[in-house]
């Protein structure tokens, strides 16, 4: 199933790179008609700039959004990671003509302390990400940006989809998920949902009758290497609340 989902991301961010790449030649092409407006240093180039890094990141953090397990996820993050670098582009287009201007800002930001402590150490990547295509955007180096997104973004899929740097294959608990529920048609997509972030592959062997009107689901899981079953059946009971009876796992020994 890690493989379909995958596919699944594959197929979202593709198209919306080859859009954005169109897009591009089409600005390319047209803003040199624009006038003076549309120029680098006009109110129209400052705009695309920043248009073009809010484009650029977003898959960026849609991609955090879609592979962090969501005991470390950080709403906060996702938001820093999409202004992030709109405001670095408008920094950079004030102070890259000017000296004088570039050590005021330092100062201005030395005078100024920001405590955050992030939750996961690996987000920081994230945030050094959103600063590079800022800068990138910023002096209209608008191909690097793209290539330093689209790297991030295809590297962070790999990472996520073979469990790279995680505990060994052999550590990855492997067991029976039971779900019990009145409607099967609308547990099984919530329980798949569940087990998209929880399990490293897993598959539904079962599905039988277990009393009067309700039927028992099983699925077979090989866990994550950080999960662990009960936090699997928390999460099965929390977001498929209302559709199942109960939920239990049985490891294999």
């Amino acid at each position: 199933m890690s493989e379909r989902r995958m596919v699944g991301l594959l197929a979202r961010l593709v198209p919306y790179y080859a859009a954005l790449a169109g897009v591009a030649l089409l600005v390319v092409q047209w803003t040199p008609r624009w006038g003076e407006f549309f120029s680098a240093k006009g109110p129209g180039g400052a705009a695309i700039a920043m248009l073009s890094a809010l484009a650029l990141v977003c898959p960026v953090a849609w991609m955090y959004m879609r592979t962090k397990p969501k005991a470390r996820y950080d709403s906060s993050l996702v938001q820093t990671v999409i202004v992030l670098p709109v405001v670095i582009t408008g920094v950079v287009l004030i102070v890259r003509d000017s000296v004088a201007l570039a050590f005021s800002l330092a100062g201005i930001v030395a005078a100024v302390r920001f405590r955050n402590t992030l939750r996961d150490t690996k987000d920081a990547v994230y945030i050094f990400l959103a600063i590079a295509v800022g800068i990138a955007a910023g002096v209209q180096s608008f191909s690097i940006a793209f290539v330093v997104s689209l790297m991030f973004v295809l590297l962070i899929l790999v990472l996520w989809r073979f469990d790279v740097g995680m505990a060994p294959a052999a550590e990855h608990v492997r067991g029976r998920l039971i779900a019990e529920t009145s409607i099967p048609t609308a547990a099984h997509p919530a329980i798949a949902g569940v087990l998209e972030q929880h399990a490293r592959s897993w598959k539904l062997v079962a599905s039988e009758s277990a009393a009067r009107g309700i039927t028992a689901l099983t699925f077979l899981v090989i866990l994550r290497p950080r999960a662990t079953p009960e936090e699997l059946v928390a999460a099965v009971r929390r977001d498929a609340a209302g559709q199942i009876a109960s939920a239990r796992f049985e490891s294999d020994l």
